[in-house]
Parts: structure tokens; C-alpha cells; sequence
């Protein structure tokens, strides 16, 4: 039998917990505060000298903080083509949101101003410039537990570029699989086999990548082809504390410098700085001038509620103020005026889903 409240009681309880909301509030504002992004001048590992560090500052003295920090890229919200750990097609997306706590005063690395991804046209790789920002922060309570372990494999993915002279066709298809880390600030360790024709084991791999870097690993047909990732460790790097004198804050990160790329590296579009591109879900044949069919899914919810599976969702992408370079991963169709096709590849989970080799994807460019 269950004691009932009196309306005493209840009222206590609301004045309470009405009190106590906008402390909370207060709470998580101030622990945004207290940390501070700085972009650097040190270079990424395994960069070059393309892409620099970005450290995450805890300004408060006294206690530690739960932070969350977003990940996106520029032009905002790009998706890419992915394979995961087990070499299942995926498809990659940001923007993306990564905790880390930060002790009193500590200084941390938290990420890098690029990553790579396949790019259009050999050689590869597509530097894909890397905006990050504070999303929330909490104070972290006494006691409080560890974040949980996470899982290594889970960052461990993998690109194919294709267009690559020295991999040539076969069941897979063609072109030259890279391993990418996709943890923004911990050391990807990993091991792999390769295997022949046959599927007989020829040798392995034991690659370390340092945050959101790239390795060559083998041609995707071939006597020696990667296999899945079988084993896999990260290594988050201590921060150190914030030095007595410290620089006057920054405001959040902005898109990265610009800095000379080496001479035999593609040339690269330039980007729109501050622009938000638009995607929206509609029903499948809904496009409307101005904008691109990238994904599809089916919904039994909505758009007619179809029973068995029937791509009647569309994700759209507006074409309308893309910069003149601007690259867009779209659904095979009829090229926009004013952007010209540039790639294709076949990617099993998108636009239409197809389940053998064709190029259901058309990568496209915008001319002018």
C-alpha cells in the first residue's frame, strides 16, 4: 500500500526542487567558464606541418571538471565513407562530441585543427579542417567515478582511396586502404593480419596512430590484403598544470591557420569561413530545386508508413551558397548545374542501400 503525500508535503517538494534548478544551471554556466580552449602553435603529430594542438585549460583551482567538447568539421557537417574495425562499410559523421575531465588547473591536449579522409582523386589524402568548441561542462562531484574504459576498436576505422596505379582490381573494390585513429586526443594502438587470395594468413600489422592521423596499410586486392582489427589499445597522454603565469584567454577555436601546403600536394578549395550548410529529412521525392539527395532510410512512421522496407525517408543537402571547390558526397543522380562529377564509389549504406558493387554515390564539386 502506498503512503500518501500530503499537499504540504507535495508543495515543499516543488519549492525545492525549484530552487534548486536554477543552482544547477548556474552550476553547469560557471563550469563552462572555468574552461578555456587555446588553439597552439604546436604541430599535430603525424601532421606535418599542416595541422596544430588544441588544448582544453581547467581554470578553476580547486575542483575538476566533466567537460564535452564538439568536433566539427569545415564546412560544417560532412559525412564521409568509412569502414569500421571489421572492414563493414560505415558511414562517418559530424559533427561529433568527445568528454575528457580535467583536473584543477590542468592543461590538456584535446584534439587537432585536421584530419585526413579519402579524397576524390589519387593521391589522397583529403585534409579535412577541424573546428572545436565547448558543448557542456559539470563539476565533478567527490567521489565521483572513473569515466568508463572505452572501446579501442571503436575509433579504429578504415579509408579506401581509390585511383591508386599500383593496386589493381579484384573482388574488393580497387584502390589503397588507409587506418585512421578517430579519437580526437589518445594514441591509437592496433593489430591486424594480412591475408593472400586464398584467405591465408601472409603476415600483420602493428601501426600506432597518434589522434585523428592516417597510416598507409595494403592494397585492398592483392597477395597481401588487410584483414580486421583483432586487437586494440588507446593511450590517453596526462596534462600537465597551468603554469603561474599564464596567456590572457582566447575565444574558442576558429578555423585553422592557413599555411603553405608542399608543392606536389593537390590543390585545395577554399573555404567559406562561418557558413552553416543545411540537411533536412524529407519524404522520398521531395527534393526541391536548390538542394541534393545524400542518404536515404526507411521510416515506418511516416511518409505513407510503408510495412517492408522501402526507402521512403530522403536526407537532403542544400547546393544553394556552397563555396566555388566545395565536395559533396551525393546520391547517383543528374549533376547540378554548375558542379561537375569528380568520383564515385559504391557505399552499401546509403542511397538505396545496394548490396553488389556499383557506384550508387557520385562525389561532385562545384565549378562556379
Amino acid at each position: 500500500m502506498k503512503t500518501p503525500i500530503c499537499p504540504a508535503a507535495t508543495q515543499w517538494i516543488i519549492l525545492v526542487l525549484a530552487a534548486l534548478l536554477p543552482v544547477s544551471h548556474t552550476a553547469y554556466a560557471a563550469a563552462l567558464d572555468d574552461i578555456r580552449l587555446d588553439v597552439s602553435h604546436d604541430s599535430c603529430e603525424g601532421f606535418s606541418d599542416r595541422g596544430v594542438i588544441v588544448y582544453a585549460t581547467n581554470l578553476n583551482s580547486n575542483q575538476s571538471i566533466d567537460a564535452n567538447f564538439k568536433y566539427d568539421s569545415v564546412p560544417t557537417q560532412q559525412h564521409f565513407i568509412l569502414f569500421d574495425a571489421a572492414l563493414n562499410p560505415m558511414t562517418d559523421r559530424f559533427p561529433k562530441y568527445r568528454p575528457r575531465r580535467l583536473a584543477p588547473r590542468e592543461v590538456a591536449k584535446i584534439g587537432c585543427t585536421f584530419t585526413y579522409r579519402a579524397s576524390p582523386q589519387a593521391p589522397g589524402p583529403l585534409p579535412v579542417p577541424i573546428v572545436i568548441d565547448k558543448q557542456s561542462a559539470s563539476y565533478v562531484e567527490p567521489g565521483s567515478p572513473e569515466t568508463p574504459p572505452q572501446d579501442a576498436r571503436s575509433f579504429a576505422a578504415f579509408y579506401l582511396q581509390g585511383g591508386i596505379n599500383e593496386c589493381g582490381p579484384g573482388a574488393k573494390p580497387p584502390g589503397l586502404f588507409y587506418l585512421v585513429n578517430l579519437h580526437p586526443y589518445a594514441r591509437l594502438s592496433a593489430t591486424m593480419n594480412l591475408f593472400d587470395d586464398r584467405g591465408v594468413r601472409v603476415g600483420s600489422l602493428t601501426p600506432a596512430l597518434s589522434p585523428l592521423s592516417v597510416t598507409r596499410v595494403a592494397c585492398s586486392n592483392g597477395p597481401s590484403k588487410p584483414g580486421p582489427i583483432i586487437g586494440a589499445a588507446l593511450e590517453i597522454t596526462a596534462g600537465l598544470p597551468m603554469p603561474l603565469s599564464t596567456p590572457p584567454p582566447q575565444t574558442s577555436p576558429q578555423t585553422p591557420e592557413h599555411r603553405e601546403a608542399p608543392a606536389d600536394a593537390p590543390v585545395e578549395a577554399p573555404l567559406a569561413l562561418g557558413t552553416n550548410f543545411a540537411a533536412q529529412n524529407v519524404c522520398a521525392g521531395s527534393v526541391v530545386p536548390g538542394w541534393i539527395k545524400i542518404d536515404d532510410a526507411w521510416n515506418p512512421s511516416v511518409c505513407g508508413n510503408p510495412t517492408i522496407v522501402t526507402y521512403n525517408v530522403w536526407t537532403i543537402e542544400q547546393l544553394t551558397g556552397q563555396p566555388v571547390g566545395a565536395v559533396i558526397h551525393a546520391c547517383k543522380a543528374a549533376v547540378p548545374t554548375g558542379w561537375a562529377i569528380v568520383g564515385a564509389l559504391w557505399n552499401p549504406t546509403v542511397c538505396g542501400h545496394p548490396t553488389s558493387n556499383q557506384l550508387n554515390v557520385m562525389v561532385i564539386k562545384r565549378l562556379n
